[in-house]
């Protein structure tokens, strides 16, 4: 249901409680860099996932990965620990690189921390990926060190639902679903031809995956995976090719949202382990991409 206010919609939606604060989170990411049209959400009961606003953004958020459709413009260069899935439904958008070189792209790929700045004067979808997860390691497998590309023959299935979602006025939901088949097949394919060396690694990001909803400790994992604590870190980014501190850092600083609204920026640094505010506000800056005074003032 919609509700106008003076200067905003209203959005009232139906949402697990685990995910409101990164759903707040995305949002807030989305007006920061791609300059979306502000809409509010009021989260009340655990029934569904779609949300949308009278100017015709989506957005959706799922356990390993969201959608945003929408349109962008005068974004500012960004990077971001996820990784980025951008097809424009209409006509091409404009890309830049971290070396200012501009490039028209009908649907690219955007590789974990890569800087890039996106400008579609028309509705784009903008899928972002844990690089942890089944599909995000995948990924990783098939574009290796390529920071910015277009997508791969097997990704390209992708682009249909969106200009069919664009064009054909298809519902939100239909679209979320389509992408998340291709996504189910894509990690089967990965299951199959993409495996980590050593199966220890393999079993941690199983149990990362399972229990996603926590912070996982290092002892923890590595005790699970029958290693010493250096012994895992080494082997982790051996095989992944991520950092598990950065790792734990992300799922630190999603966990202290709820607390930002609630107490001082100190406060919470505290209760999550940061020396103090400094090194809470770097930590988050660095990975996020902002800082934690620029959400708080959006609320």
């Amino acid at each position: 249901m919609l509700k106008k206010g003076r200067r905003k919609m209203e959005f009232r939606c139906f949402i697990d409680d685990a995910k409101v604060e990164f759903i707040g989170f995305m949002y807030k990411l989305m007006v920061k860099y791609f300059c979306i049209v502000p809409f509010k959400f009021v989260f009340l009961h655990p029934i569904d996932h779609f949300m949308q606003n009278s100017n015709q953004n989506h957005l959706f958020i799922g356990r390993h990965w969201g959608l945003f459709v929408g349109q962008f413009s005068d974004a500012k260069v960004h990077r971001h620990y996820a990784l980025q899935i951008s097809i424009g439904t209409a006509e091409t958008f404009q890309l830049t690189d971290q070396c200012n070189t501009e490039k028209s792209y009908s649907h690219c790929f955007i590789n974990s921390n890569v800087p890039h700045q996106l400008v579609s004067e028309r509705s784009c979808c903008i899928i972002l990926i844990n690089p942890l997860s089944s599909l995000g390691h995948h990924l990783r497998s098939l574009y290796h060190e390529v920071e910015i590309s277009t997508l791969n023959k097997d990704l390209e299935a992708l682009m249909m639902p969106c200009k069919n979602f664009s064009q054909n006025g298809c519902s939100f939901e239909a679209l979320v679903q389509e992408i998340q088949t291709c996504f189910e097949q894509f990690s089967c394919d990965c299951e199959q031809n993409n495996h980590y060396s050593d199966d220890r690694i393999g079993k941690a990001i199983q149990f990362l995956e399972t229990n996603c909803d926590r912070i996982v400790s290092l002892k923890e994992i590595s005790d699970y995976s029958f290693l010493s604590e250096t012994r895992f870190l080494h082997l982790f980014k051996e095989k992944t090719g991520l950092n598990f501190r950065r790792y734990q850092l992300w799922n630190k600083l999603i966990a202290s949202l709820p607390y930002l609204k609630k107490q001082s920026i100190t406060e919470t640094a505290h209760q999550f382990g940061f020396t103090d505010s400094s090194h809470f506000n770097r930590t988050f800056k660095e990975t996020f991409g902002l800082n934690p005074k620029f959400l708080l003032s959006l609320q």
